[in-house]
């Protein structure tokens, strides 16, 4: 799936928030509880230093301290006779889960414990003195819950403020981008893209201006090319075909085979201006030196096609269908228009085998209005369906005979419908042919 560059690192920044949050989490959980039992530890042995002082002081207060410290809510005291289970004035601590009133309740709770030893009249006492953790577990969930909840508003707002930042630091970018998928030929880079002050974008920004330069002044210098070759080439032509008829036009003072000569000169003399006219079309569309003015009705301009091109339709024997679901009007350039259904039209007729069926039809898509033409001829490899539209692609390859060549003609329907904004597509058929469409 694709991602924008800025989602993306939001996305990154997202994560690593979320990461540093659990770590920094379990670490205060680590933190807090360590230092909450050295906070016990520490009353517990201030306890324990109490009742030795007392018991010092007046031993025969042993039974009281007993009775009083089972009284406490959250600690008592437990004094026994020693055992040797424990070393003389060793502290040792522990956190237990025992039920201090069992004729009460069968609930355990947590105590931290401290067992050590005191001295009693000269006589060795083992001293365990129990204290709840359950209201210090409560002052430790307080506290984490408060630094999580502090680090979450902070991911939040962090996700918040990269948004903003990043939105205004890339915008460059994808000001580039955009005008980059805008750009669909060399005679749409007009101005130059702005240099940022972020220097990765400026470089990138000066590197495509470099580029679309280089390639818009080859374009230029290639369109010059086609005009000035094609425009030369048309005089010479037309006095070479102009000397051809003049010849042809007194066949009694020709033997045959310098009829069949001239008759080939004159033919390819057709053939050369035909393409030098195409040549200067296209440079033309491709230039926009079109008004794109005109109401044009598609199933007019069918009727007139087809009547240019009645003689080659007769000559082969074809069937005309025409299926018109739907009355098309577009706007555009009529003259345009006419040329590239000539050129779809015609390139049926040439392929269609003697005695076929063309169809012409007109109707209304998903996308839009939809001109289509199918043909019953050989159909085109499916590996080239996508090179139909190139200029000279050799026929050999395309259609699988040396004289079937598309030449310039469906590249004169692309180059148009580039400059109307439509789609052109050729696809081959379930059966025999080729569908070539439209969609305005």
């Amino acid at each position: 799936m694709d991602m924008k560059l800025n989602n993306k690192i939001l996305i990154s920044n997202s994560v690593l928030s979320l990461f540093m949050l659990l770590v920094t989490g379990f670490g205060m959980y680590y933190v807090v509880n360590t230092i909450i039992f050295n906070e016990l530890d520490s009353h517990l042995l201030q306890h324990k230093q109490d009742i030795q002082k007392q018991l010092l002081e007046d031993p025969s207060t042993l039974e009281e301290i007993i009775f009083l410290g089972g009284l406490g809510s959250y600690e008592w005291i437990e004094i026994n006779t020693y055992d040797d289970s424990i070393n003389v004035n060793n502290n040792h601590f522990s956190t237990v889960n025992t039920i201090r009133y069992p004729e009460i309740t069968e609930v355990s709770e947590a105590y931290r414990k401290l067992t050590t030893t005191v001295m009693v009249g000269g006589e060795t006492k083992i001293l365990e003195i129990y204290e709840e953790v359950a209201a210090w577990e409560k002052i430790s969930m307080t506290v984490l819950l408060s630094v999580f909840g502090a680090l979450f508003l902070w991911v939040i707002l962090l996700y918040v403020v990269n948004q903003i930042v990043f939105g205004r630091i890339l915008s460059p970018f994808y000001d580039t981008v955009d005008r980059l998928e805008q750009i669909s030929s060399p005679t749409q880079v007009i101005e130059p893209f702005p240099e940022p002050n972020t220097y990765e974008i400026r470089v990138l920004n000066r590197a495509l201006n470099t580029m679309l330069s280089q390639i818009k002044s080859s374009f230029e210098d290639q369109r010059k090319f086609i005009q000035n070759a094609s425009h030369e080439l048309l005089t010479p032509l037309s006095i070479i075909r102009q000397k051809a008829e003049k010849i042809l036009s007194k066949p009694e003072e020709l033997n045959k085979q310098s009829l069949v000569r001239l008759n080939e000169i004159q033919h390819t003399a057709v053939r050369l201006t035909r393409l030098s006219n195409a040549l200067l079309l296209i440079s033309r569309v491709e230039n926009q030196q079109y008004e794109m003015k005109d109401e044009i009705c598609i199933a007019d301009v069918i009727k007139d096609v087809l009547y240019e091109l009645r003689d080659f339709i007769e000559l082969k024997r074809l069937t005309i269908k025409k299926n018109y679901s739907d009355e098309i009007t577009i706007f555009g350039n009529r003259e345009l228009i006419h040329s590239s259904l000539y050129n779809i039209i015609q390139n049926a007729i040439k392929f269609s085998p003697e005695g076929g069926t063309v169809d012409a039809i007109v109707e209304r898509g998903e996308s839009g209005p939809v001109f289509s033409v199918r043909d019953e001829g050989p159909g085109i490899p499916d590996d080239m369906i996508d090179q139909v539209f190139d200029r000279f692609k050799k026929g050999e390859k395309l259609y699988g005979d040396t004289y079937s060549s598309p030449g310039l003609g469906l590249s004169i329907v692309q180059s148009i419908c580039e400059l109307h904004g439509f789609r052109c597509k050729a696809e081959n058929n379930a059966g025999n042919g080729v569908t070539v469409s439209i969609t305005f």
